[in-house]
């Protein structure tokens, strides 16, 4: 799951919206970091270990030609944010447009966040990047610029179309995978 997805899982388990990103900007131990920031960054850990180890999940990426199931990871989290933001009417009440407003307001006023997210934010937000998860162009966009992190940006930019010849096995199973997804993460909630 991508930016979109994690953001959707807080709001569905009343966690901290920049906790549900910051993850992605921090490394080892989240002792350190302040609550509810914290959890939050433990949920999306949870939510990346559920979601890459669930069989729907692991079957997919068995779909990818071999040459780039090595890839197939990075490109079914954009996956699944595309099939959020084009679906979102059936998943919320409210339109993607104010729920991305409420999203980047969130992460635009958190009292704390890992330095590289603080600087990132203010892009995330001007430049409305959970929007552009709605069109195949904005995914393919936001993958190039994965890439341009990578060792190797070839492999994902060679890859991407993957995710477009396997939009039907990838829309019929997100439903099953977002529900078990949100209920996870309740339970996960519940424990902690």
């Amino acid at each position: 799951m991508n930016y979109l997805c994690h953001f959707y899982i807080a709001e569905r388990t009343n966690t901290d919206f920049a906790g549900a990103i910051a993850a992605d900007f921090v490394r080892g131990d989240l002792t350190p970091w302040p609550e509810p920031l914290r959890t939050g960054m433990m949920l999306h850990r949870q939510v990346d270990s559920f979601v890459d180890s669930h069989p729907l999940v692991l079957d997919l990426k068995q779909q990818f030609q071999q040459q780039h199931r090595r890839m197939a990871g990075i490109l079914l989290d954009m996956a699944f944010d595309h099939q959020l933001a084009v679906n979102f009417h059936q998943w919320h009440s409210q339109p993607l447009t104010k729920f991305n407003q409420r999203c980047y307001q969130e992460l635009l006023t958190a009292p704390v966040l890992p330095c590289q997210l603080q600087q990132l934010a203010p892009r995330i937000a001007a430049g409305d990047w959970l929007g552009h998860y709605r069109h195949n162009d904005g995914i393919n966009r936001s993958i190039a610029g994965i890439a341009t992190r990578l060792s190797k940006p070839q492999r994902l930019l060679d890859a991407r179309d993957e995710i477009w010849r396997l939009q039907s096995p990838i829309k019929a199973n997100f439903t099953e995978l977002m529900t078990q997804l949100v209920e996870h993460s309740q339970r996960w909630l519940a424990t902690k």
